[in-house]
């Protein structure tokens, strides 16, 4: 008898089985589809989806939380925002997201103790974390208090460097005052050079030049291409004294960048050797349609490489040029080294000196034309009562008549002439 129902016993219970396990899938279908109901009310963003979805999950303290942003920043109502902030908390007292939030609730509300309490909070919730202090600093900011705010931005400037700039123009806007910023800059040089280029960027001359002080005065290692920007900024702001200035102290931290100069010679790089930076005080280019510039280390006057330019149209000027700091009222002697190949024009390619900031032309050296060897052109000039930096350029004048060829170039050298303009007195 026994034998015969244990079969029946076995089927039955293999039915329970198949029950609770469809009843299960079936209970967690049914909390699937309804999770991905709520999650797809959340995603328009609106006061009735957003409460669909809560209705839906109503212990998801993060769709609280978007109502609250929606009451708060849609609907303007920072009071009902406050309520729904609340709750979020409740179901999660520890997302340092929903107690700023909150703190901005009540600064709506124009509840200044409750808005300080939550700040606070958010910031012994999560104390470390840069987005926090960031937002904690500018709440401070805005409350005027500017001590607590620069605590949180220091904070900010030494956890993350995606932060740098936007804290910088926050500071700078608000303070303008660079002693007291530079107080909470860390000792890392990518965050002094950050703010460097804010001032420059703003025309801030003088401000700029105490922050590069200070970063000099770090003496800390970093990459001198990551600093050019601020000589170039010097150069457009027409401050000849100041940009020779933060060029030679580059070249005094780097043995790279110390080669790009020769004792004598104000011109940098004058032999080509070096890679063209295309900034500072190093040759730049523009290009042009009608010639090809290269390095030709082929063809050279004493060692290393030439500067080839090759004529195909008719243009003046080869688009290479230097900016050269010089003195006023000074006399220099401008030379160079060049060759020519089937250089066919009416106007050859010459050496000149131009003002930097005007349309003078100091010096401009012989033309080159034909099939010339290696020789030297020279011209002796004398600088203006103003001048402060020239260029040197690769010219021709008139430059509309069409030239083809090869012309090449080595060895730049700009001196003080051997005699000078005798001083008064």
């Amino acid at each position: 008898m026994e034998s015969r129902l244990t079969p029946v016993w076995r089927i039955i219970a293999g039915r329970l089985l198949l029950i609770v396990c469809a009843s299960a899938v079936c209970v967690y279908i049914w909390y699937a589809v309804r999770a991905y109901r709520a999650f797809r009310f959340s995603t328009k963003q609106d006061e009735i989806s957003l409460k669909c979805a809560i209705a839906l999950e109503p212990y998801n303290a993060a769709y609280h939380d978007l109502l609250g942003r929606n009451l708060l920043f849609v609907a303007q109502e920072p009071s009902l925002a406050v309520t729904a902030f609340k709750k979020a908390i409740e179901l999660n007292p520890y997302t340092s997201a929903y107690l700023l939030d909150l703190a901005q609730a009540y600064y709506g509300m124009g509840n200044e103790q409750e808005n300080l309490a939550s700040i606070r909070k958010a910031m012994t919730v999560d104390p470390r974390t840069p987005g926090v202090a960031w937002s904690a600093g500018n709440f401070f900011l805005v409350q005027g208090d500017i001590a607590a705010a620069l605590q949180q931005f220091a904070t900010v400037l030494r956890s993350d460097p995606s932060l740098t700039a936007p804290v910088l123009s926050v500071c700078w806007r608000t303070l303008q005052d660079v002693h007291t910023i530079e107080s909470i800059l860390p000792p890392d040089p990518a965050v002094h050079l950050e703010f460097i280029k804010l001032l420059i960027s703003q025309g801030e001359t003088v401000a700029a030049h105490s922050a590069w002080s200070t970063l000099m005065q770090l003496h800390r290692e970093f990459d001198y291409h990551q600093a050019l920007f601020y000589v170039d900024g010097l150069i457009d702001l027409r401050d000849a004294a100041l940009a020779r200035e933060a060029w030679n102290q580059l070249a005094a931290a780097s043995s790279v960048l110390a080669r790009y100069g020769t004792s004598g010679n104000l011109v940098v790089n004058s032999a080509f050797a070096e890679d063209i930076l295309n900034a500072g005080f190093d040759w730049r280019y523009s290009p042009s349609t009608t010639e090809s510039v290269a390095l030709d280390p082929s063809e050279v006057h004493s060692s290393g490489r030439s500067l080839l330019i090759s004529y195909s149209g008719s243009s003046a000027d080869s688009g290479v040029y230097q900016y050269v700091p010089v003195d006023p009222d000074t006399r220099y002697t401008l030379s160079a080294w060049v060759k020519s190949d089937d250089l066919e024009t009416a106007n050859g390619p010459s050496v000149a000196a131009i003002d930097a900031f005007g349309n003078t032309i100091y010096a401009a050296t012989d033309e080159t034309i034909g099939n010339t060897p290696w020789h030297q052109v020279s011209k002796d000039f004398e600088t203006d009562s103003a001048t402060r930096m020239i260029v040197i350029r690769f010219v021709r004048n008139p430059g509309n008549t069409g030239i083809r060829g090869r012309f090449w170039v080595d060895d730049v050298n700009l001196r003080l002439a051997s005699k000078q303009k005798p001083t008064a007195g």
